[in-house]
């Protein structure tokens, strides 16, 4: 059984995750931190860089060292840039932008169990429409040979349009929970990157 702190934690990792999605035309070359409203937890800023150079076909692991992906061509990692965000596993950022946005994916991670994350997505779904946010169900999809549930949120930020897709999966007492941000002109091309990364993920 998860204990009360545990549960506290996963909470606040979710809300995170589910909101790691905005995309702010201000600062340049660092994500934001404000924290005022749902959508604006950590925003990939349209000038950000990674803080690591990742070549084409290199594996990448998660702080965790539970699991490793190969990013797709162009993107990096840049987790360093994710400060502020509790229980950060990976961050990757396409070096490509589309509209002002550079498509990204945060992962994070904490514990917990299949119970937890059905209870965070249905209050993750909640949160997001009662912020204004169009909420619909995303098909699932397999990590690794474990399913994952998520849901597809839409919305509106500063004049861009974002789509961000999360994802949540449960293995070894672990949640592990995927957010890939994109324009929403350019979300059938994410998601094809994201097809493409979770080909390539496997647990370590």
């Amino acid at each position: 059984m998860i204990s009360r702190p545990s549960r506290a934690v996963s909470v606040g990792v979710l809300t995170c995750a589910l909101v790691l999605t905005g995309c702010s035309k201000g600062s340049q070359g660092s994500p934001t931190g404000a924290a005022s409203s749902p959508s604006s937890v950590w925003a990939t800023t349209p000038g950000a860089s990674a803080s690591t150079t990742t070549a084409a076909g290199d594996e990448v692991q998660g702080r965790s060292g539970a699991f490793a992906v190969v990013p797709p061509e162009g993107w990096v990692e840049a987790t360093d840039q994710a400060k502020g965000v509790a229980n950060v596993d990976l961050v990757l950022l396409s070096s490509k932008k589309t509209d002002s946005f550079a498509n990204n994916l945060v992962v994070i991670s904490t514990d917990g169990d299949r119970s937890l994350l059905e209870d965070e997505l249905a209050k993750g779904k909640e949160q997001m429409g009662a912020a204004g946010r169009t909420v619909s169900d995303a098909p699932d999809k397999t990590v690794a040979g474990v399913p994952a549930m998520g849901f597809t949120t839409t919305y509106e930020q500063q004049g861009l349009k974002v789509l961000a897709r999360s994802y949540a999966v449960q293995r070894a007492g672990k949640v592990y929970l995927l957010t890939l941000s994109s324009s929403q002109s350019d979300s059938s091309h994410a998601m094809a990157e994201l097809d493409e990364l979770l080909s390539t993920w496997t647990w370590t």
